[in-house]
């Protein structure tokens, strides 16, 4: 997985979420996500998380999801600049 590509699918996803009222637009968090859904699954983190290839396996996949929720969180902190665009 690429994880500039996986970043932006999260941003597309917690946008969709905004337009569809799921969440409110005044979220400025990655924290305050999970006050309105489960945003561990922003980017697609379920589809793709496996456990069978052992503990390096592992923690690679959590740095790459942490790196993932850390770059949304910043997004949101900085006011959503360079909005991605997204396709339907």
């Amino acid at each position: 997985m690429d994880l500039n590509d996986t970043i932006e699918r999260a941003k597309c996803e917690v946008l969709a979420d905004i337009e569809a009222g799921s969440v409110p637009g005044t979220v400025t968090t990655f924290a305050e996500l999970h006050d309105h859904v489960d945003a561990n699954y922003y980017g697609g983190a379920f589809e793709s998380w496996t456990d069978t290839e052992g503990d390096d396996s592992v923690q690679d996949s959590c740095d790459f999801w942490n790196a993932v929720q850390n770059a949304v969180d910043a997004w949101l902190r900085a006011g959503r600049p360079d909005t991605p665009v997204c396709v339907g």
